[in-house]
Protein backbone atom coordinates (compact mmCIF):
# COMPACT_ATOMS: atom_id res chain seq x y z
CA UNK A 1 0.00 0.00 0.00
CA UNK A 2 1.42 3.30 -1.12
CA UNK A 3 1.26 6.31 1.50
CA UNK A 4 0.17 9.64 0.24
CA UNK A 5 2.78 11.99 1.70
CA UNK A 6 1.61 14.68 4.56
CA UNK A 7 1.65 17.91 1.87
CA UNK A 8 0.20 15.61 -1.39
CA UNK A 9 -2.20 14.52 0.77
CA UNK A 10 -3.35 18.30 1.69
CA UNK A 11 -3.31 18.79 -2.33
CA UNK A 12 -4.83 16.22 -3.29
CA UNK A 13 -7.75 16.09 -0.64
CA UNK A 14 -7.95 20.17 -1.02
CA UNK A 15 -9.16 19.25 -4.39
CA UNK A 16 -11.83 16.92 -4.00
CA UNK A 17 -12.96 18.75 -1.44
CA UNK A 18 -13.52 21.61 -4.24
CA UNK A 19 -14.86 19.50 -6.56
CA UNK A 20 -17.17 17.75 -4.38
CA UNK A 21 -18.56 20.58 -2.75
CA UNK A 22 -18.39 22.33 -6.65
CA UNK A 23 -20.48 19.45 -7.52
CA UNK A 24 -23.26 20.20 -4.34
CA UNK A 25 -23.55 23.61 -5.22
CA UNK A 26 -24.45 23.14 -9.08
CA UNK A 27 -27.09 20.32 -8.03
CA UNK A 28 -28.49 22.78 -5.44
CA UNK A 29 -29.03 25.47 -8.37
CA UNK A 30 -30.37 22.75 -10.98
CA UNK A 31 -32.59 21.04 -8.42
CA UNK A 32 -34.50 24.28 -7.32
CA UNK A 33 -35.11 25.37 -10.54
CA UNK A 34 -36.32 22.02 -11.78
CA UNK A 35 -38.54 21.25 -8.25
CA UNK A 36 -39.45 24.88 -7.50
CA UNK A 37 -39.65 26.70 -4.38
CA UNK A 38 -42.22 24.67 -2.25
CA UNK A 39 -40.46 21.67 -2.74
CA UNK A 40 -37.31 22.89 -2.06
CA UNK A 41 -38.30 24.20 1.18
CA UNK A 42 -39.83 21.07 1.96
CA UNK A 43 -36.31 19.83 0.60
CA UNK A 44 -34.65 22.24 3.21
CA UNK A 45 -37.00 21.09 6.42
CA UNK A 46 -35.64 17.60 6.15
CA UNK A 47 -32.36 17.70 5.20
CA UNK A 48 -31.03 19.95 8.12
CA UNK A 49 -32.92 17.26 10.11
CA UNK A 50 -30.59 14.61 8.65
CA UNK A 51 -27.58 16.45 9.52
CA UNK A 52 -28.81 16.66 13.21
CA UNK A 53 -29.17 12.88 12.97
CA UNK A 54 -25.96 11.75 11.10
CA UNK A 55 -23.81 14.21 13.40
CA UNK A 56 -24.42 11.51 16.54
CA UNK A 57 -22.02 8.51 14.60
CA UNK A 58 -20.21 10.53 12.23
CA UNK A 59 -18.74 13.50 14.08
CA UNK A 60 -15.99 11.45 16.64
CA UNK A 61 -16.19 7.84 15.57
CA UNK A 62 -14.62 8.33 11.77
CA UNK A 63 -11.89 10.86 14.00
CA UNK A 64 -11.43 8.05 16.53
CA UNK A 65 -10.67 5.28 13.58
CA UNK A 66 -8.45 7.58 11.78
CA UNK A 67 -6.49 8.38 14.99
CA UNK A 68 -6.54 5.07 16.37
CA UNK A 69 -5.84 2.78 13.26
CA UNK A 70 -2.86 5.25 12.25
CA UNK A 71 -1.35 4.79 15.79
CA UNK A 72 -1.60 1.09 15.05
CA UNK A 73 -0.35 1.37 11.41
CA UNK A 74 2.81 2.86 12.55
CA UNK A 75 3.76 -0.36 14.52
CA UNK A 76 2.42 -2.90 11.80
CA UNK A 77 -0.35 -4.33 13.94
CA UNK A 78 -2.63 -5.44 11.07
CA UNK A 79 -4.90 -6.89 13.36
CA UNK A 80 -5.23 -4.46 15.86
CA UNK A 81 -6.39 -1.83 12.86
CA UNK A 82 -9.03 -4.42 11.62
CA UNK A 83 -10.03 -5.31 15.42
CA UNK A 84 -10.62 -1.07 15.80
CA UNK A 85 -12.37 -1.10 12.61
CA UNK A 86 -15.02 -3.80 13.19
CA UNK A 87 -15.38 -2.45 16.98
CA UNK A 88 -16.38 1.17 15.52
CA UNK A 89 -18.44 0.07 12.43
CA UNK A 90 -20.44 -2.19 15.35
CA UNK A 91 -20.30 1.05 17.55
CA UNK A 92 -21.95 3.05 14.73
CA UNK A 93 -23.78 0.71 13.35
CA UNK A 94 -25.79 0.50 16.83
CA UNK A 95 -26.25 4.00 17.19
CA UNK A 96 -27.81 4.44 13.65
CA UNK A 97 -29.65 1.10 14.18
CA UNK A 98 -31.24 2.67 17.71
CA UNK A 99 -31.41 6.19 15.73
CA UNK A 100 -33.60 4.64 12.79
CA UNK A 101 -35.80 3.00 14.81
CA UNK A 102 -36.53 5.62 17.32
CA UNK A 103 -37.00 7.93 14.15
CA UNK A 104 -39.22 5.36 12.16
CA UNK A 105 -41.26 5.00 15.49
CA UNK A 106 -41.98 8.04 15.94
CA UNK A 107 -42.62 9.79 12.68
CA UNK A 108 -45.97 11.71 13.18
CA UNK A 109 -44.58 13.26 16.23
CA UNK A 110 -41.73 14.79 14.47
CA UNK A 111 -43.76 15.72 11.33
CA UNK A 112 -45.90 17.72 13.88
CA UNK A 113 -43.86 18.42 16.85
CA UNK A 114 -40.71 19.27 15.88
CA UNK A 115 -41.28 20.07 12.35
CA UNK A 116 -44.54 21.31 12.39
CA UNK A 117 -45.25 20.31 8.64
CA UNK A 118 -47.47 17.17 7.65
CA UNK A 119 -46.04 17.44 4.45
CA UNK A 120 -42.79 16.07 5.66
CA UNK A 121 -44.36 12.56 6.62
CA UNK A 122 -42.93 10.39 3.24
CA UNK A 123 -39.67 12.50 3.29
CA UNK A 124 -39.11 11.84 6.85
CA UNK A 125 -39.56 7.96 6.20
CA UNK A 126 -37.26 7.84 3.18
CA UNK A 127 -34.45 9.87 5.53
CA UNK A 128 -33.57 6.71 7.66
CA UNK A 129 -31.82 4.82 5.04
CA UNK A 130 -29.61 7.23 5.11
CA UNK A 131 -28.35 7.42 8.34
CA UNK A 132 -26.72 3.54 8.60
CA UNK A 133 -24.87 4.25 5.03
CA UNK A 134 -23.29 7.58 5.95
CA UNK A 135 -22.14 6.51 9.40
CA UNK A 136 -20.21 3.31 7.59
CA UNK A 137 -19.01 5.22 4.95
CA UNK A 138 -17.45 7.78 7.54
CA UNK A 139 -16.15 5.00 9.66
CA UNK A 140 -14.66 3.49 6.49
CA UNK A 141 -13.17 6.93 5.51
CA UNK A 142 -11.49 7.34 8.46
CA UNK A 143 -10.13 4.05 8.36
CA UNK A 144 -8.42 4.86 5.21
CA UNK A 145 -7.57 8.39 6.22
CA UNK A 146 -5.57 6.39 9.03
CA UNK A 147 -3.28 4.51 6.45
CA UNK A 148 -2.60 7.33 4.75
CA UNK A 149 -4.80 6.07 1.50
CA UNK A 150 -6.73 8.60 0.23
CA UNK A 151 -7.85 7.26 -3.42
CA UNK A 152 -10.61 5.33 -1.57
CA UNK A 153 -11.90 7.48 0.50
CA UNK A 154 -11.61 10.53 -2.38
CA UNK A 155 -12.98 8.34 -4.94
CA UNK A 156 -16.21 7.37 -2.84
CA UNK A 157 -16.98 11.08 -2.15
CA UNK A 158 -17.43 11.80 -5.83
CA UNK A 159 -18.86 8.70 -6.69
CA UNK A 160 -21.54 9.34 -3.93
CA UNK A 161 -22.32 13.02 -5.53
CA UNK A 162 -22.36 11.91 -9.20
CA UNK A 163 -24.55 8.89 -8.61
CA UNK A 164 -26.32 10.89 -5.95
CA UNK A 165 -27.11 13.65 -8.43
CA UNK A 166 -27.42 11.59 -11.27
CA UNK A 167 -30.03 9.38 -9.94
CA UNK A 168 -32.49 12.53 -8.96
CA UNK A 169 -32.03 14.59 -12.56
CA UNK A 170 -32.43 11.37 -14.26
CA UNK A 171 -35.73 10.71 -12.42
CA UNK A 172 -37.15 14.35 -12.60
CA UNK A 173 -36.45 14.49 -16.32
CA UNK A 174 -37.53 10.59 -16.73
CA UNK A 175 -41.06 10.82 -14.76
CA UNK A 176 -41.62 14.60 -14.45
CA UNK A 177 -43.40 14.31 -11.21
CA UNK A 178 -45.42 17.69 -10.23
CA UNK A 179 -46.42 16.90 -7.04
CA UNK A 180 -44.02 19.10 -4.37
CA UNK A 181 -44.12 16.39 -1.92
CA UNK A 182 -42.90 13.53 -4.46
CA UNK A 183 -40.05 15.61 -5.68
CA UNK A 184 -38.92 16.56 -2.40
CA UNK A 185 -39.15 12.80 -1.38
CA UNK A 186 -37.22 11.84 -4.67
CA UNK A 187 -34.61 14.67 -3.46
CA UNK A 188 -34.31 12.80 -0.32
CA UNK A 189 -33.72 9.30 -1.27
CA UNK A 190 -31.05 10.73 -4.06
CA UNK A 191 -28.84 11.25 -0.68
CA UNK A 192 -29.28 7.03 -0.04
CA UNK A 193 -28.86 6.11 -3.44
CA UNK A 194 -25.47 7.93 -3.66
CA UNK A 195 -24.04 6.95 -0.11
CA UNK A 196 -25.26 3.08 -0.87
CA UNK A 197 -22.76 3.02 -4.18
CA UNK A 198 -19.85 5.42 -2.24
CA UNK A 199 -20.40 2.85 0.95
CA UNK A 200 -20.30 -0.43 -1.63
CA UNK A 201 -17.33 1.51 -3.62
CA UNK A 202 -15.61 1.53 -0.25
CA UNK A 203 -15.72 -2.35 0.90
CA UNK A 204 -14.72 -3.09 -2.74
CA UNK A 205 -11.86 -1.25 -1.80
CA UNK A 206 -11.41 -2.70 1.32
CA UNK A 207 -11.87 -6.31 0.34
CA UNK A 208 -8.97 -5.53 -2.24
CA UNK A 209 -6.27 -4.26 0.75
CA UNK A 210 -7.24 -6.59 3.13
CA UNK A 211 -6.34 -9.66 1.13
CA UNK A 212 -2.82 -7.49 -0.58
CA UNK A 213 -1.62 -6.94 3.07
CA UNK A 214 -2.85 -10.28 4.79
CA UNK A 215 0.80 -10.73 5.68
CA UNK A 216 1.63 -7.99 7.47
CA UNK A 217 -0.71 -8.89 9.74
CA UNK A 218 0.65 -9.55 13.72
CA UNK A 219 -0.29 -12.90 15.90
CA UNK A 220 -0.15 -10.86 18.79
CA UNK A 221 -2.74 -8.78 19.93
CA UNK A 222 -2.08 -5.67 22.57
CA UNK A 223 -5.81 -4.36 23.20
CA UNK A 224 -8.43 -5.78 24.46
CA UNK A 225 -11.90 -5.09 22.57
CA UNK A 226 -13.05 -3.47 26.09
CA UNK A 227 -10.28 -1.06 25.43
CA UNK A 228 -10.61 -0.46 21.90
CA UNK A 229 -14.09 0.60 22.91
CA UNK A 230 -12.80 2.91 25.54
CA UNK A 231 -10.48 4.38 23.68
CA UNK A 232 -12.83 5.02 20.55
CA UNK A 233 -15.31 6.28 23.08
CA UNK A 234 -12.65 9.00 24.75
CA UNK A 235 -11.86 10.17 21.52
CA UNK A 236 -15.20 10.37 19.92
CA UNK A 237 -17.50 11.44 22.53
CA UNK A 238 -15.88 15.41 22.84
CA UNK A 239 -15.76 15.65 19.60
CA UNK A 240 -19.30 14.76 19.30
CA UNK A 241 -21.07 16.77 22.10
CA UNK A 242 -18.97 19.81 20.32
CA UNK A 243 -20.00 19.24 16.77
CA UNK A 244 -23.77 18.70 18.32
CA UNK A 245 -22.86 22.09 20.29
CA UNK A 246 -22.49 23.36 16.51
CA UNK A 247 -25.31 22.00 14.80
CA UNK A 248 -27.37 23.24 18.16
CA UNK A 249 -26.23 26.60 17.98
CA UNK A 250 -27.08 27.17 14.03
CA UNK A 251 -30.60 25.84 14.98
CA UNK A 252 -30.98 28.22 17.83
CA UNK A 253 -29.74 31.09 16.02
CA UNK A 254 -32.06 30.31 13.06
CA UNK A 255 -34.45 30.50 15.96
CA UNK A 256 -33.32 33.33 17.82
CA UNK A 257 -31.64 35.71 15.53
CA UNK A 258 -35.29 36.56 13.46
CA UNK A 259 -37.01 36.94 16.94
CA UNK A 260 -34.53 38.97 18.70
CA UNK A 261 -34.44 41.29 15.81
CA UNK A 262 -38.11 41.74 15.31
CA UNK A 263 -37.73 42.44 19.04
CA UNK A 264 -35.23 45.57 17.99
CA UNK A 265 -37.97 46.85 15.61
CA UNK A 266 -37.55 44.68 12.35
CA UNK A 267 -40.67 43.65 10.79
CA UNK A 268 -40.59 40.36 10.52
CA UNK A 269 -40.44 40.02 6.96
CA UNK A 270 -36.95 41.83 6.87
CA UNK A 271 -35.70 39.96 9.95
CA UNK A 272 -36.10 36.56 8.12
CA UNK A 273 -34.84 38.14 4.71
CA UNK A 274 -31.33 39.11 7.20
CA UNK A 275 -31.04 36.11 8.37
CA UNK A 276 -31.39 34.12 4.84
CA UNK A 277 -29.01 37.04 3.54
CA UNK A 278 -26.53 35.64 6.44
CA UNK A 279 -27.11 31.99 6.83
CA UNK A 280 -27.94 31.01 2.97
CA UNK A 281 -25.53 33.30 1.20
CA UNK A 282 -22.41 35.08 3.15
CA UNK A 283 -21.71 31.79 5.64
CA UNK A 284 -21.22 29.66 2.70
CA UNK A 285 -19.07 31.52 1.42
CA UNK A 286 -17.15 32.39 4.78
CA UNK A 287 -17.23 28.57 4.77
CA UNK A 288 -15.03 28.61 1.69
CA UNK A 289 -11.36 28.28 3.13
CA UNK A 290 -12.23 25.42 5.17
CA UNK A 291 -11.81 23.55 1.57
CA UNK A 292 -8.18 23.69 2.89
CA UNK A 293 -8.55 23.66 6.23
CA UNK A 294 -10.66 20.26 6.33
CA UNK A 295 -8.01 18.47 3.77
CA UNK A 296 -5.55 19.96 6.60
CA UNK A 297 -7.38 18.34 9.48
CA UNK A 298 -8.23 15.03 7.73
CA UNK A 299 -4.10 14.38 7.33
CA UNK A 300 -2.68 16.06 10.17
CA UNK A 301 -4.92 14.03 12.97
CA UNK A 302 -3.82 10.23 11.52
CA UNK A 303 -0.23 11.80 10.84
CA UNK A 304 0.37 13.53 14.44
CA UNK A 305 -1.11 10.22 15.92
CA UNK A 306 1.46 7.79 13.78
CA UNK A 307 4.51 10.25 14.99
CA UNK A 308 2.82 9.86 18.69
CA UNK A 309 2.74 6.50 18.67
CA UNK A 310 6.42 5.86 17.34
CA UNK A 311 7.79 9.13 20.06
CA UNK A 312 8.74 11.31 16.88
CA UNK A 313 8.09 14.58 18.82
CA UNK A 314 10.72 16.80 15.89
CA UNK A 315 7.67 15.40 13.25
CA UNK A 316 4.78 16.35 15.38
CA UNK A 317 6.24 19.65 15.77
CA UNK A 318 7.00 19.95 12.09
CA UNK A 319 3.76 18.79 10.72
CA UNK A 320 1.83 20.71 13.28
CA UNK A 321 3.78 24.22 12.27
CA UNK A 322 3.48 23.23 8.61
CA UNK A 323 0.12 22.94 9.01
CA UNK A 324 -0.16 26.41 10.80
CA UNK A 325 1.81 27.85 8.08
CA UNK A 326 -0.30 26.45 5.31
CA UNK A 327 -3.67 27.74 7.17
CA UNK A 328 -2.25 31.34 6.92
CA UNK A 329 -1.25 31.41 3.26
CA UNK A 330 -4.43 30.84 2.51
CA UNK A 331 -6.43 32.56 5.56
CA UNK A 332 -5.28 36.04 4.99
CA UNK A 333 -5.31 36.88 1.15
CA UNK A 334 -9.03 35.70 1.96
CA UNK A 335 -9.67 37.93 4.95
CA UNK A 336 -8.14 40.55 3.13
CA UNK A 337 -10.83 39.50 -0.25
CA UNK A 338 -13.85 39.80 2.08
CA UNK A 339 -13.36 42.78 3.96
CA UNK A 340 -12.46 45.31 0.90
CA UNK A 341 -14.02 43.23 -2.12
CA UNK A 342 -16.94 41.03 -0.43
CA UNK A 343 -19.21 43.54 -2.20
CA UNK A 344 -17.91 42.81 -6.05
CA UNK A 345 -17.70 39.07 -4.33
CA UNK A 346 -21.00 38.66 -3.59
CA UNK A 347 -22.38 40.68 -6.61
CA UNK A 348 -20.40 38.07 -9.27
CA UNK A 349 -21.87 35.00 -6.84
CA UNK A 350 -25.17 35.88 -5.79
CA UNK A 351 -26.18 39.48 -7.89
CA UNK A 352 -26.72 41.02 -4.62
CA UNK A 353 -23.99 43.38 -3.16
CA UNK A 354 -25.81 44.10 0.15
CA UNK A 355 -24.90 40.11 1.09
CA UNK A 356 -21.60 42.16 0.28
CA UNK A 357 -22.15 44.65 3.24
CA UNK A 358 -22.72 41.42 5.45
CA UNK A 359 -19.73 39.06 4.36
CA UNK A 360 -17.31 42.10 4.91
CA UNK A 361 -18.55 42.67 8.53
CA UNK A 362 -18.11 39.03 9.55
CA UNK A 363 -15.14 38.43 7.50
CA UNK A 364 -12.62 39.65 10.42
CA UNK A 365 -13.40 36.16 12.24
CA UNK A 366 -11.98 34.41 8.71
CA UNK A 367 -8.67 34.54 9.64
CA UNK A 368 -9.71 33.56 13.49
CA UNK A 369 -11.65 30.83 12.26
CA UNK A 370 -9.31 29.15 9.93
CA UNK A 371 -6.80 28.94 12.65
CA UNK A 372 -8.72 27.74 15.48
CA UNK A 373 -10.30 24.99 13.05
CA UNK A 374 -6.23 23.61 12.06
CA UNK A 375 -5.63 24.08 15.99
CA UNK A 376 -8.34 21.53 16.79
CA UNK A 377 -7.33 19.26 14.04
CA UNK A 378 -3.41 19.28 15.77
CA UNK A 379 -4.89 18.75 19.77
CA UNK A 380 -7.02 15.59 18.50
CA UNK A 381 -4.25 14.35 16.83
CA UNK A 382 -2.46 15.25 20.05
CA UNK A 383 -5.61 13.29 22.49
CA UNK A 384 -6.56 16.38 23.70
CA UNK A 385 -10.63 16.49 21.98
CA UNK A 386 -11.69 17.08 26.11
CA UNK A 387 -9.95 20.59 26.12
CA UNK A 388 -11.15 21.72 22.38
CA UNK A 389 -14.27 21.10 23.08
CA UNK A 390 -14.26 22.87 26.95
CA UNK A 391 -12.51 25.87 24.65
CA UNK A 392 -15.07 25.71 22.06
CA UNK A 393 -17.94 25.45 24.70
CA UNK A 394 -16.69 28.46 26.37
CA UNK A 395 -16.65 30.48 22.52
CA UNK A 396 -20.15 29.52 22.12
CA UNK A 397 -21.79 30.88 25.04
CA UNK A 398 -19.89 33.91 24.26
CA UNK A 399 -21.73 33.99 20.92
CA UNK A 400 -25.21 33.23 22.44
CA UNK A 401 -25.41 35.56 24.71
CA UNK A 402 -24.41 38.35 22.40
CA UNK A 403 -27.27 37.06 20.41
CA UNK A 404 -29.48 37.08 23.13
CA UNK A 405 -28.50 40.36 24.27
CA UNK A 406 -27.15 42.82 21.95
CA UNK A 407 -29.40 41.89 18.73
CA UNK A 408 -32.75 42.98 20.04
CA UNK A 409 -31.11 46.55 21.16
CA UNK A 410 -31.98 48.66 18.43
CA UNK A 411 -28.49 50.39 18.72
CA UNK A 412 -26.11 47.22 17.58
CA UNK A 413 -29.35 44.88 15.81
CA UNK A 414 -27.88 42.40 13.46
CA UNK A 415 -24.33 44.12 14.52
CA UNK A 416 -24.59 42.63 18.14
CA UNK A 417 -24.61 38.82 16.23
CA UNK A 418 -21.78 39.88 14.19
CA UNK A 419 -20.13 41.16 17.55
CA UNK A 420 -20.77 37.53 19.05
CA UNK A 421 -19.23 35.91 16.12
CA UNK A 422 -16.55 37.41 15.58
CA UNK A 423 -15.45 37.43 19.53
CA UNK A 424 -16.28 33.82 19.48
CA UNK A 425 -14.18 33.24 16.85
CA UNK A 426 -11.19 35.03 18.25
CA UNK A 427 -11.56 33.53 21.53
CA UNK A 428 -11.88 29.94 20.59
CA UNK A 429 -8.48 30.57 18.24
CA UNK A 430 -6.68 31.87 21.78
CA UNK A 431 -7.74 29.29 23.65
CA UNK A 432 -6.68 26.60 21.40
CA UNK A 433 -3.80 28.67 20.28
CA UNK A 434 -2.62 28.31 24.11
CA UNK A 435 -3.49 24.60 24.87
CA UNK A 436 -1.27 24.07 21.71
CA UNK A 437 1.77 25.56 23.26
CA UNK A 438 1.92 23.69 26.44
CA UNK A 439 2.12 20.76 24.30
CA UNK A 440 4.33 21.81 21.40
CA UNK A 441 6.64 24.57 20.64
CA UNK A 442 5.40 26.50 18.14
CA UNK A 443 8.01 27.94 15.24
CA UNK A 444 6.09 30.15 12.84
CA UNK A 445 8.97 32.65 12.00
CA UNK A 446 6.93 36.21 12.09
CA UNK A 447 8.10 37.18 8.52
CA UNK A 448 7.57 34.04 6.60
CA UNK A 449 4.45 33.33 8.38
CA UNK A 450 2.76 36.65 8.35
CA UNK A 451 4.57 39.70 7.13
CA UNK A 452 5.08 38.16 3.53
CA UNK A 453 2.07 36.53 3.24
CA UNK A 454 0.35 39.85 4.28
CA UNK A 455 2.67 41.96 1.41
CA UNK A 456 1.60 39.42 -1.41
CA UNK A 457 -1.97 39.69 -0.62
CA UNK A 458 -1.55 43.46 -0.39
CA UNK A 459 -0.17 43.33 -4.26
CA UNK A 460 -3.29 40.64 -5.06
CA UNK A 461 -5.44 43.23 -3.64
CA UNK A 462 -3.92 46.23 -5.33
CA UNK A 463 -3.76 43.93 -8.66
CA UNK A 464 -7.68 42.73 -8.12
CA UNK A 465 -8.93 46.72 -7.64
CA UNK A 466 -6.84 47.72 -10.68
CA UNK A 467 -8.35 45.33 -13.07
CA UNK A 468 -12.07 45.63 -11.34
CA UNK A 469 -11.56 50.03 -12.42
CA UNK A 470 -10.67 48.79 -16.27
CA UNK A 471 -13.60 50.28 -18.43
CA UNK A 472 -12.77 48.03 -21.07
CA UNK A 473 -15.08 45.46 -19.64
CA UNK A 474 -18.46 45.44 -21.08
CA UNK A 475 -19.66 42.30 -19.17
CA UNK A 476 -20.03 42.46 -15.35
CA UNK A 477 -19.54 38.38 -14.68
CA UNK A 478 -16.40 38.04 -16.77
CA UNK A 479 -14.98 41.34 -15.19
CA UNK A 480 -16.02 39.71 -11.82
CA UNK A 481 -14.28 36.69 -12.52
CA UNK A 482 -11.05 38.02 -14.21
CA UNK A 483 -10.73 40.16 -11.05
CA UNK A 484 -10.89 37.23 -8.75
CA UNK A 485 -8.79 34.59 -10.97
CA UNK A 486 -6.28 37.32 -11.72
CA UNK A 487 -5.71 37.97 -7.86
CA UNK A 488 -5.46 34.43 -7.53
CA UNK A 489 -2.50 33.94 -10.02
CA UNK A 490 -0.85 36.81 -8.92
CA UNK A 491 -0.12 36.04 -5.42
CA UNK A 492 0.93 32.17 -6.26
CA UNK A 493 3.56 34.13 -7.91
CA UNK A 494 4.19 36.89 -5.54
CA UNK A 495 4.76 33.85 -2.56
CA UNK A 496 7.40 32.19 -5.16
CA UNK A 497 8.97 35.47 -6.01
CA UNK A 498 9.33 36.85 -2.36
CA UNK A 499 10.02 32.88 -1.36
CA UNK A 500 7.45 32.75 0.81
CA UNK A 501 7.06 29.46 -0.55
CA UNK A 502 10.38 28.09 -1.50
CA UNK A 503 9.41 25.71 -4.53
CA UNK A 504 12.07 22.74 -4.69
CA UNK A 505 11.17 21.93 -0.73
CA UNK A 506 7.93 22.24 -1.49
CA UNK A 507 8.31 19.38 -4.45
CA UNK A 508 10.45 17.58 -1.92
CA UNK A 509 7.63 17.91 0.67
CA UNK A 510 4.88 16.31 -2.22
CA UNK A 511 7.13 13.48 -2.56
CA UNK A 512 7.42 13.01 0.78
Amino acid sequence: MKKTSFVLGIILLTFINFIVRSLGFIYRIVLSRMIGPQAIGLYQLVFPFLMVLITIPTAGIPIAVSKLVAKENSLNNRKGIYRILSISLIIGGGISLLLTVLVSLNTNFIVTSILKNNDLHLPIIWVTPAISLIAFSSILRGYFYGLKDLKPAATAQILEQLTRIGFVLAYLIYKRPTHPITMATIAIIGVSIGEFFGLLYLIVSFNLKKLLNRKLSLGIIDNSPVNIFKDIMYISVPITISRLLSVFMQTINSILIPHRLVVAGYSSVAAIEIFGKISGMAMPLLFLPFTVTSALVINVIPNISEQIAVNNLKDVSYKSNLALKITLLVAIPITLIYTILGKELAGLVYHQKDVGIYLQIISYSTLFMCMQHTLSGILHGLGKQVITTINFLLGMIIQLYCTYFLVPNPRYGINGFFIGFIMSSFVIFVLHLITLHRFIPLKLPLLQSVIKPLICSLIMIGTMIFIKNIEAFTNPNIKGATVFVAGGLVYIISLALTKTIDIEAFLKAIKG
